[in-house]
């Protein structure tokens, strides 16, 4: 296992190096986004063509914990990639932004006495709407605000699909893992200045509302669901009452020359409690990647 490790860890170093790179190129190619300055001659009618990219990739720690295969908690090692786009809307009257977010994730871990291995995954996609307060502008803040601070909230509809595997002898060794919720969500940032460069704080809150999510009855196997068809209470009805989650995102952007780094930190915590089964996978992650704008024609 510690060698497989490693092996991920050189691929994300890999990916990283891969990223960057990527990035340098976004920017030679994309020189009116980097080097446009508000001024009389730019067009309003353009900001919603403005669209804000980041690629990230990180490392961090996991803790999952899913009664349907083990009463006990498996520790170990988060490795994760996020992809983000931006962009400003005509809705009410311009003052709207849209998210698109990707995040996959893989952990490693083991049990307590180190005798069996876990691994547990999955991708969310998320489509957002967040309404830009004080005529703020959420997604180029530098260049477009007149204020340091932004402020914007909105909901979301994010959708999961993943799974949990012990690496065991045993009529049930995984576990899926899917839903379809409404999040709320909220997204300040912070322009920091200093000389003549300026670095942007950016953090988001998403926490889920209400939705359908998927799971087994306690003692059921997947045989008796899927292959017999024996349903058993196995859509339900989501809610924070049975699915207590939250996800949390801190960035920096760091400009560098004609380049623009993001280094971060990830915390989210999903938990449920379905059909007497408790399930929860806490996170920490440390991210770096790239942030570069460009304009949609």
């Amino acid at each position: 296992m510690k060698r497989f490790n490693s092996i991920i860890s050189k691929g994300l170093a890999v990916a990283a190096t891969l990223l960057l790179s990527l990035c340098a190129y976004g920017q030679d190619v994309q020189p009116e986004a980097q080097q446009t300055e508000i001024a009389p001659s730019f067009s309003p009618s353009r900001l919603n063509k403005e669209v804000l990219h980041s690629s990230m990739v990180g490392i961090g720690s996991s803790n999952v914990l899913d009664t349907y295969l083990s009463p006990y908690n498996y520790t170990g090692t988060d490795y994760r990639i996020q992809r983000e786009t931006q962009r400003m809307t005509n809705l009410w009257k311009g003052r709207v932004s849209n998210q698109s977010f990707i995040d996959l994730n893989v952990a490693i871990n083991e049990n307590r006495p180190k005798t069996l291995d876990e691994y547990a995954g999955g991708l969310r996609y998320t489509q957002g709407w967040f309404y830009n307060f004080m005529g703020g502008n959420i997604v180029n803040p530098v260049e477009r605000s007149s204020s340091r601070w932004n402020f914007a909230a909105g909901l979301a509809v994010s959708a999961y699909l993943g799974a949990v595997y012990i690496d065991r002898s045993g009529n049930n060794p995984a576990q899926a893992k899917a839903d379809i919720m409404i999040d709320a969500s909220g997204m300040v940032t912070y322009d920091m200045p200093i000389k003549r460069h300026h670095y942007l704080w950016r953090y988001q809150v998403s926490v889920p509302v209400m939705g359908i999510a998927f799971s087994p009855n306690y003692g059921q196997s997947y045989f008796e669901a899927f292959s017999l068809g024996h349903y058993d209470h196995n859509v339900l009805f989501a809610y924070p009452g049975n699915m207590p989650s939250m996800r949390h995102r801190l960035t920096l952007d760091i400009p560098i020359r004609r380049h623009v780094l993001r280094v971060g930190y990830v915390a989210q915590f999903n938990q449920s409690v379905f059909n007497h089964l408790k399930y929860h996978n806490y996170s920490h992650n440390f991210m770096i990647g790239f942030t570069k704008y460009l304009y949609r024609r």
